[in-house]
This record gives structure tokens, C-alpha cells and sequence, in this order.
């Protein structure tokens, strides 16, 4: 074998074990490293996997449920966009199936392993399945430059990218979600925090508008019972249930508002499983730290996913769905049919809370910026993920011109794909 084939076959192993699987293995590594006894770095382990497996089957059922809704939404509009959003999923694995993506894992954790050497970062990015996000922005340099070197590199930039801005945002995360010596570098969510940052200094700039707090106090307080996040959700669910065709089937309406205010309730429960498996962890790494590295900090990088289970996150993701899919229709420009990640919206807002105080107001007005920069930097990489598809051998879906992913619309990739375009020309 060569050592690219080594490569892949490594970096297929790691992705197919899955979070689940693979970040108890980190996770009780690391504890031995920190000097952890092994039952206790088992057990954190072990709980870690347990939240992730808890997370996915309640972040399955509210995208199961809504599903169905959202493809009525999109059957009832009648659009006709040639570009058709096959969701983060089918993104990844294509992402990671062309030779630039394949090696891309290696590269992520080349430039983490030097970031932290030269003290430029504080995080160990754990989320090894994620570097899809990187693997991304590779294959699509590559393809537009025709450059292997050209791809890694701006692989490896995006990485860097998100270990900066990780650093940056952890405190903020840690105190807002009361979740210890964690951080979120995540290839996509971290794109956002800059757009988050303008749109909440123009709205602090807006009579009326920047005295607007929707926070989960503010909700309890002034909504009364319609503030508890249980009869919040339901109301939510079933008023998308209604803008989904769902009028006549009065079971599926309540089932859907039930299952909606269900995972309003369930979602923090599980985010719980989550300290209590990284509080160890995360003592453990700053005694190590303190005894060997004097003065130094240092972080576990974890996946967005930990940062939804706050009520304001799931409300705005719920509350614009309806909302994204008429942008699409209306946005200037925008030749992308939301579809495969629009019931999984709230990823596109987690960074919006802590950054906003908990307002579900500007967490709504910052996600439909948001999602108006994904929709047209989407449409800009026009057919790249197409071609992607095609190269490794992927069935495209029956009547779609071209495919995406609205979760590899960021615009770090964009910049870096523009680039690559001038050394290909």
C-alpha cells in the first residue's frame, strides 16, 4: 500500500467508527494522560459516548418528525431551483471520498499538533468526524485549481481558522452553557460568529429593535405558561405542523407539537450527561497543565451539537423553517432549493445564543442573515459538490440539475475556493 492509501485507510476507519465510538476512545486516553485512574477515565468515557447516543436518537426524532412536514413545505411551493440541498450527511461522506478529503484528517490534526507546540492555540479538537468541514474545503480547491497541494493547504488554513476562533468563543461557551474546559471548533459554526458579531452591533445601533429580549427569563416572565419551553415547543411544533399541511390531520398536528415540546425538555437533560463526563476531564487537564506547563489553559474541542440543547436554540431552529424556505424563493440571486438540513436548522444558530445573551429574537434575525449568506455562497459553488459526487461513484437523486449541502455553505470555503480559482485559471 502507499502511503496515501495508508492514510485513507486510517482516516475511513476513524470517521466509520462514529462520535459515539470514537470520543470515549479519546476521551479515555486522555484521562490517562492527565494521570486519571482508569475507571474514572472510563466512566467519563463512557458517559460521553452514552450523551452522544442520547443527543443523536432525540436530534433524530425531532428531523424524523419534521421531515415529512418539511417536504410537504417544499412540494407546496412549487420552486424550481436547480440546485437541491441533500443535507450535511450525504455532504460529509462525499466530502471525505475524493483523494484532497481522504488525506484531510491527517492535516487537521498535523496543524492542531503545531498550533498547540508554538502556543497558538488552547484546544485538542476531538471532533475528528467534523474535519468533513475541512475535507470540503479541500476537495473543492482542488477541484477549482487542480492542485492537491493547493487543497490541503487551504484545508489546513480552515482548520487553523477554527482553533482561532474556538480559543476565542470557549469562555463564553463555557460560562453560558456552565460546561467546563470545553470549546467548539467546529469547520462550519465557527463561520458564523463573525456574521453574528456585525448583525448584533447593527441591532445595538437600532432605536426600539436593541431593547427587544426574548431570553428564557424575559419568556417565563412575560409569556406566563406559553414561556415554559414544554407548551413553547408544542405551540411551535404545531403552528409548523400547520404551515406544512398538517390542517386536516389532527393526530399528526399534536403529535408533532408533543414530539416538538418533548425535545425542548429532553435535549438540556442530556446536555447534563455531557458535564458530567468532561467536569473530570477537564480538572484533570488543568492540574497536568499546571504541574508541566505553567500559565497555559487548554481546551477539548467537541461539536456544536453540545450547544443546542438550550430552548432558545431549538425554538429559533423550529421557527425558521418556514422562514428559510421562503427566503429561497425571494433571495436575490439564490438558486438552492433548502431541503435535506433545513429540519436541522438550530446547528445553523447554536453560536448565536451565547453570543446574544439567550435573545430568541436576535437569535431568529441572526439566522436569516445567516442562512441568506449559506444560500448564496451555495449557489456560488454552483456544481463543485456534483462533481464530487460523480467522481466517487454517488447516484444522484432523481430530477436534481445539481447538489449541495447547506452546512458546506461557509464562507471561509467560498474565500478559499475563489483562490483556488485564480491558480486554476
Amino acid at each position: 500500500m502507499t502511503f496515501v492509501e495508508i492514510v485513507e485507510a486510517v482516516g475511513n476507519f476513524l470517521t466509520g467508527l462514529g462520535v459515539p465510538v470514537l470520543l470515549p476512545i479519546i476521551i479515555l486516553v486522555l484521562g490517562l494522560i492527565f494521570g486519571q485512574r482508569f475507571g474514572t477515565a472510563l466512566r467519563a468515557g463512557l458517559t460521553l459516548g452514552a450523551a452522544f447516543i442520547s443527543l443523536n436518537l432525540v436530534i433524530g426524532l425531532l428531523i424524523g418528525t419534521l421531515t415529512p412536514v418539511v417536504e410537504t413545505m417544499v412540494e407546496n411551493t412549487g420552486a424550481d431551483l436547480g440546485i437541491l440541498d441533500v443535507g450535511w450527511g450525504v455532504g460529509a461522506a462525499i466530502a471525505f471520498g475524493t483523494r484532497a478529503g481522504a488525506l484531510v484528517i491527517l492535516v487537521s490534526l498535523a496543524v492542531n499538533i503545531l498550533m498547540l507546540a508554538l502556543r497558538l492555540t488552547k484546544t485538542l479538537n476531538v471532533d475528528i468526524w467534523n474535519f468533513w468541514n475541512h475535507a470540503f474545503t479541500a476537495s473543492v480547491v482542488y477541484l477549482a485549481s487542480g492542485s492537491l497541494a493547493f487543497g490541503l493547504i487551504a484545508a489546513a488554513i480552515h482548520a487553523a481558522a477554527c482553533l482561532f476562533v474556538a480559543d476565542r468563543t470557549a469562555k463564553r461557551v463555557q460560562e453560558f452553557y456552565n460546561i467546563p474546559g470545553i470549546s467548539i471548533p467546529h469547520g462550519w459554526a465557527i463561520t458564523s460568529v463573525p456574521i453574528i458579531a456585525a448583525v448584533n452591533w447593527v441591532l445595538d445601533r437600532i432605536p426600539f429593535i436593541k431593547d427587544i429580549k426574548w431570553d428564557e427569563k424575559n419568556i417565563r416572565e412575560k409569556w406566563g405558561i406559553f414561556g415554559n419551553p414544554l407548551i413553547l415547543g408544542t405551540i411551535l411544533g404545531i403552528l409548523v405542523g400547520l404551515f406544512g399541511g398538517l390542517a386536516n390531520d389532527i393526530p399528526g398536528l399534536l403529535t408533532l407539537g408533543i414530539t416538538m415540546g418533548a425535545v425542548m425538555v429532553l435535549i438540556p437533560r442530556i446536555i447534563g450527561m455531557f458535564m458530567e463526563a468532561l467536569t473530570p476531564i477537564s480538572e484533570s487537564a488543568k492540574e497536568f497543565m499546571q504541574k508541566r506547563f505553567k500559565g497555559r489553559e487548554f481546551y477539548i474541542g467537541l461539536d456544536s451539537a453540545i450547544l443546542i440543547g438550550h430552548p432558545v436554540t431549538v425554538a429559533a431552529g423550529i421557527i425558521l423553517i418556514p422562514i428559510v424556505l421562503g427566503l429561497a424563493l425571494i433571495l436575490p440571486g439564490n438558486r438552492v432549493l433548502p431541503f435535506g438540513d433545513l429540519a436541522a436548522l438550530f446547528y445553523f444558530v447554536a453560536m448565536v445564543p451565547f453570543l446574544s445573551k439567550g435573545n430568541l429574537f436576535r437569535s431568529v434575525i441572526n439566522g436569516i442573515v445567516i442562512m441568506s449568506i449559506v444560500l448564496l455562497v451555495c449557489t456560488s459553488f454552483g456544481s463543485s459538490l456534483t462533481q464530487m459526487a460523480l467522481s466517487i461513484g454517488y447516484e444522484m437523486p432523481s430530477g436534481a440539475v445539481d447538489i449541495t449541502a447547506l452546512s458546506a455553505g461557509n464562507w471561509i470555503t467560498w474565500v478559499l475556493f475563489q483562490i483556488g480559482k485564480l491558480f486554476g485559471a
